[in-house]
């Protein structure tokens, strides 16, 4: 992949679209913490995982234009690529990867409290689910893959943990969700997911519109859209809860 440059006087920017696409992450996921964080305040703490789910996808991005595209040659000066940086042993390959670390350690925590989150909303419709196998599963599933991604010091790692938080542990229950009950975010959740599964066939393909506006730009549009899919699942979470408690004072 040819990388993209902008210099504005003595300041070089790698990867400029890729770094701006990045923040359109950013951007929407700040916003929705912000807005989640505070109906979680005035509903006593309720769904407070999902708002820190948000916020640590957001700051993962964050590192991520910075660090690990804008300025990913002050940290890589000799710009290895992955294949070279893969042949390193464990001690150089962890120095040479540490500006990735940030992006990559949010992203794993955000997945997992994502995982709590819609595990913890599913309890709100499934009053009578058995959840525990879902709870050991998710702890199991994100302490592998914590010792894995700084045992391979991978992106691919979080990668895949973000696919199983989807489609292993969040789809079931949203599909009973919503074959049950129609539930509003239970819909929006599904819709964000599946959008995201246009990201593997860009990712794989490296398809591109044009070098300005690659495989990674693409994919970073799609992750922007889901994430402001799920931040409105999550005003319909309060909204829900919301109408239950109305009614609750009606029928006393």
């Amino acid at each position: 992949m040819e990388k993209t440059e902008w210099v504005f006087g003595e300041i070089l920017i790698q990867e400029p679209m890729t770094a701006l696409t990045d923040l359109i992450i950013t951007t929407v996921c700040l916003i929705g913490f912000y807005k989640l964080y505070n109906l979680s305040r005035q509903n006593d703490g309720y769904m407070k995982n999902f708002a820190y789910f948000v916020l640590f996808m957001g700051l993962g991005t964050l590192f991520a234009a910075i660090l690990t595209h804008a300025f990913d040659y002050v940290f890589n000066p000799e710009q290895l690529t992955k294949a070279e940086i893969k042949e390193l042993n464990w001690k150089n390959k962890f120095q040479i990867n540490l500006h990735n670390l940030p992006n990559w350690v949010f992203n794993v925590i955000s997945t997992t409290l994502f995982e709590i989150s819609v595990i913890q909303r599913a309890k709100y419709y499934l009053k009578n689910y058995n959840f525990s196998i879902i709870k050991w599963f998710v702890v199991i599933e994100s302490t592998i893959i914590s010792i894995l991604l700084m045992y391979n010091l991978s992106y691919d790692i979080a990668s895949i943990h973000i696919g199983i938080a989807l489609f292993v542990v969040s789809m079931p229950l949203q599909v009973k969700i919503y074959k049950k009950y129609k539930a509003p975010d239970a819909k929006l959740l599904i819709i964000g997911s599946l959008i995201m599964l246009i990201v593997v066939p860009v990712m794989i393909t490296k398809f591109e519109i044009t070098k300005w506006f690659n495989f990674n730009d693409i994919s970073h549009v799609v992750i922007a859209t889901t994430m402001y899919l799920f931040y409105l699942a999550g005003l319909n979470f309060y909204d829900n809860k919301l109408n239950e408690e109305l009614s609750a004072k009606r029928i006393h």
